[in-house]
């Protein structure tokens, strides 16, 4: 197992290597500190600020649709609202909850996005890392992968 992450990594490492930069700056859940998380406005701001890369959180509905959200269900980032777990919900009950007003009025009406959405805010010369959850069998598996986009 140690063998099999240590040739991962070094399989990796050139690709995670930028020429001429020690680090990225990579905006977990866009800038989340500023605008609600995994939302556009937290990515198209992390864009603004000048992020080398964002960071988001995935999600498979139960209509099949790849939603942005930290969470398995919508409790945190829509409070007072209908708690829906995202993997027994479709895309458009999803949609219907405000996830941006918990963070600050001036996001109120922010909806959950999809990765096509998500994808769309990336500049050229920009990165995205892409946390994907899926729930089974009453565990969590998480993959991380990386995207590049040039």
């Amino acid at each position: 197992m140690n063998k099999t992450i240590a040739a991962i990594a070094i399989v990796l490492s050139p690709f995670l290597a930028v020429p001429g930069y020690g680090q990225l700056i990579v905006a977990h859940r866009g800038s989340s500190h500023t605008a609600p998380e995994n939302t556009l406005a937290a990515f198209r701001l992390a864009w603004q600020e000048e992020a080398d890369a964002i960071e988001g959180d995935f999600y498979l509905t139960k209509d099949g649709e790849i939603v942005c959200l930290h969470d398995k269900n919508t409790k945190r980032t829509a409070p007072g609202q209908n708690v829906l777990d995202v993997a027994k919900s479709t895309l458009a009950e999803l949609r219907g909850l405000d996830v941006g007003s918990w963070k600050d009025k001036r996001y109120a009406g922010e909806k959950i996005p999809t990765l096509h959405e998500v994808l769309a805010t990336i500049p050229l010369q920009k990165k995205i890392f892409i946390e994907v959850a899926h729930q089974s069998m009453n565990c969590m598996i998480v993959c991380r992968t990386t995207m590049f986009y040039l």
